[in-house]
């Protein structure tokens, strides 16, 4: 009798450990890029003919990150800081969530002074970049937003300049 216990409790071990995500057990299942110095994350806003803020935010999978600020922001130039994990697990989840590596790669089309919004995500095998231009998907303008809120945190130290 005490045999058939411990062995249902064995195999109902085992079948929540390979039911349960990664994730929900403890550690991270996701490979943020390639290799630790290869990009995970970037989010680049293009400029226009008005006051359109451009800058770019690049994250590699360890987690070091970069900021190049060019027009109409709060930080023009070069800067590094450091983005959590925890923050890149959310970054890709919710790319996950909007189907982001479903997206057609371009919206696009004959307009002229309309900024970009571009979005590339390297994970778990995925590489997608995507440029939204002309007409991006709700979800994912919503994701670029979603993007800009939780990198807003970031400490941002400058680069020093030669």
């Amino acid at each position: 009798m005490l045999v058939a216990l411990i062995s249902a409790c064995d195999s109902q071990k085992q079948s929540i450990a390979q039911d349960t995500p990664p994730a929900d057990r403890g550690t991270s299942a996701v490979q943020y890029a390639s290799a630790p110095d290869s990009v995970f994350f970037l989010l680049r806003r293009t400029p226009c003919f008005g006051t359109c803020p451009a800058y770019t935010i690049t994250i590699l999978g360890d987690g070091r990150a970069r900021y190049s600020g060019n027009a109409h922001v709060e930080r023009i130039g070069e800067y590094t800081g450091r983005v959590e994990e925890v923050t890149m697990k959310a970054l890709y989840d919710r790319a996950q969530e909007i189907g982001f590596f479903k997206l057609e790669d371009r919206y696009d089309g004959q307009v002229t002074d309309l900024p970009s919004t571009i979005i590339r995500v390297s994970a778990d095998g995925h590489d997608k970049r995507v440029v939204g231009r002309v007409s991006p998907p709700a979800a994912f303008k919503s994701y670029a937003m979603f993007a800009d809120s939780l990198l807003a945190g970031v400490r941002w130290t400058p680069m020093a300049t030669k």
